[in-house]
């Protein structure tokens, strides 16, 4: 098989390509990737031919015919599991194991994985409009209360994760889809929550100090810290402090 191409947007703003990114990474699935410059003409041609949405991220394979194209954070996750990857992505577990499958534990785990993402997919729309991913960046914003309210929602399947599914710091021992779907939130609480005022409970300042060593969100990090593009339209609050090629 052809190997897949993911194309992403800016590594510094792009939450949904660092989802899709760091799923493939995490289950050793071989890609290419192709970055784009997000509200950018130059980003044209590329999504005029491989993103029906006009939107990042994208996964392409095969040609002509026998070409597959995924867009959508959430089908991405769905196609690799169903085609790219002997691991299932809501356990973590190897799809061979069948005793593991058979096990009314990790249905109920898994279901609860598949739960999560959905609704930080589907949901969740304050923290995401009001803390945009800008990882070079520290910032202080007013926090409104649904902002606040889904922090807290946040914090409570953090809790329950770590409390109750967790043999290990990631949510479910392994790492899962629901681990890539929460990484750029970690870099939103990283960026915004100190400088706001906002506290966070140790369950969730455990779960982030795991995501933030994970050498594949710290191989992002690093790169998107290269980047020299501000984009006005993924800037929010009063920047205090940047740090990167952009640093003073």
């Amino acid at each position: 098989m052809q190997k897949p191409l993911l194309i992403i947007g800016n590594k510094n703003y792009s939450s949904w390509s660092l989802r899709a990114w760091l799923l493939l990474k995490a289950f050793n699935i071989d890609f290419d990737e192709q970055l784009i410059e997000l509200f950018h003409p130059s980003a044209t041609a590329i999504l005029d031919e491989h993103a029906p949405t006009g939107k990042v991220p994208v996964l392409v394979y095969g040609q002509d015919d026998e070409k597959v194209t995924v867009w959508d954070t959430l089908a991405i996750a769905i196609h690799a599991n169903d085609y790219l990857t002997e691991l299932d992505l809501w356990t973590g577990l190897k799809k061979s194991d069948t005793d593991a499958k058979s096990d009314t534990s990790t249905r109920i785990n898994s279901a609860y994985c598949q739960s999560i993402v959905a609704e930080m997919h589907s949901g969740l729309t304050g923290i995401r409009s009001e803390m945009p991913m800008n990882i070079r960046a520290t910032a202080k914003i007013q926090p409104s209360n649904a902002c606040l309210n889904d922090i807290a929602r946040i914090e409570d399947i953090f809790a329950d994760c770590l409390k109750n599914r967790a043999t290990d710091s990631y949510l479910f021992g392994s790492f899962t889809a629901a681990d890539a779907f929460f990484a750029p939130v970690i870099l939103r609480l990283q960026t915004y929550a100190d400088a706001s005022g906002i506290v966070l409970k140790s369950t969730t300042k455990q779960y982030c100090e795991t995501i933030l060593n994970d050498p594949y969100l710290q191989a992002w990090r690093e790169a998107a810290l290269e980047e020299t593009r501000v984009i006005k339209e993924d800037e929010a609050g009063e920047i205090l402090s940047v740090v990167g090629v952009l640093a003073d």
